[in-house]
Parts: structure tokens; C-alpha cells; sequence
């Protein structure tokens, strides 16, 4: 297009306002059709807007609420008269900061506590596991060493081939080739 997506093509912008509001005639999608010649770059908006308010036309309208007129005219009404919108009341800065304050506060002291009941409920179960380690009796007891010796003489130094096993496989590599 023409303009920039700031200001875009006066032209583009009036048959755009104009599908909003209606469908286009014959006559303004045949001025559409050769504009559309003239900017080979729009088709791509043209054809996005197109979708669009396809869309927003299928969307139910929103309801209003049951005092809009009368919102509507007490706001006229001060606009008239040159009255502005009352501001909040400014109550002084400790005022507003005070609740926040205390919920950060909250915060961190129930995650230090948290924190606190985490460590030392860990600490316990090391403890409680230190203990039953130390008290395990077959760790304690000396026999058990001495016939360290014996099971260990039990396995072979050296696993031995089986040649029988290495005969078969070798029989089966054969065959799936």
C-alpha cells in the first residue's frame, strides 16, 4: 500500500470502512479489484481484513448492563457542567504500604519456618539412619570376616568360555547371513 501502517492508503481506508459497515456493492469491488491491480503489494491486508471482519461479524454483541443509559447520562451531565471524575482518596503513603508489607512479611516467615521444619526433619532421618546403621548386627559381627576369604576363593579368578555356546553362535551368524 501506498502509506505506512500509520497512515495507510485513503483510498484502501475508505473501502475498509465501508465493508465494516456493509457489504460492498458490484460497482466498489470492481474499484476495489483495480486499485488492487495498481498495489500488488495489499492483497495480503486486503484478504486479512476481509477474514476479520468476517469473524468479528460472526461474534454475538456484548451485553449491556441494565444501567448503562443512566451511567451514560449522569457522565454527560457532568462533562456539562465541567465536573470531573472524583479521584480516590490519597491516604497517606504507610497506609497503602502497611498490607503490603505485612504480606510480604507473612511470606517470608512461612518460608523460613517451611524451611526450618525441612532442615531439621532431614537432619532426623540422618540421625535415625546413622543409628540403625551402627546398631545393624551383621556388620558387628567379627565371623562374618572370617569366611571372607572362603566365598571369595569360590569365584573364578577367570570366567572359562564356554566352547560349546561360541560353537552355536558362530552356526547362527552362518545362517542369518
Amino acid at each position: 500500500m501506498k502509506g505506512d501502517a500509520m497512515n495507510p492508503d485513503p483510498v484502501y481506508q475508505k473501502w475498509q470502512e465501508i465493508s465494516w459497515r456493509r457489504p460492498l456493492t458490484g460497482a466498489e469491488q470492481a474499484d476495489l479489484r483495480a486499485w488492487l491491480i495498481a498495489h500488488p503489494e495489499a492483497p495480503a491486508d486486503v484478504e486479512a481484513d476481509a477474514v476479520l471482519s468476517a469473524a468479528l461479524k460472526k461474534l454475538p454483541d456484548a451485553p449491556l448492563p441494565s444501567n448503562f443509559t443512566a451511567r451514560v447520562l449522569q457522565a454527560v451531565e457532568r462533562e456539562a457542567v465541567g465536573e470531573k471524575t472524583p479521584a480516590p482518596r490519597g491516604g497517606s503513603w504507610w497506609r497503602r504500604l502497611l498490607p503490603r508489607l505485612a504480606l510480604a512479611s507473612l511470606v517470608l516467615v512461612s518460608g523460613g519456618l517451611f524451611y526450618r521444619h525441612n532442615q531439621d526433619s532431614q537432619r532426623e532421618q540422618m540421625t535415625q539412619a546413622a543409628r540403625q546403621v551402627a546398631t545393624a548386627p551383621s556388620l558387628s559381627d567379627p565371623a562374618m570376616l572370617q569366611d571372607y576369604e572362603v566365598i571369595a576363593s569360590l569365584t573364578p579368578a577367570m570366567a572359562v568360555a564356554d566352547e560349546n555356546l561360541l560353537a552355536l553362535s558362530d552356526d547362527l551368524m552362518a545362517l542369518g547371513k
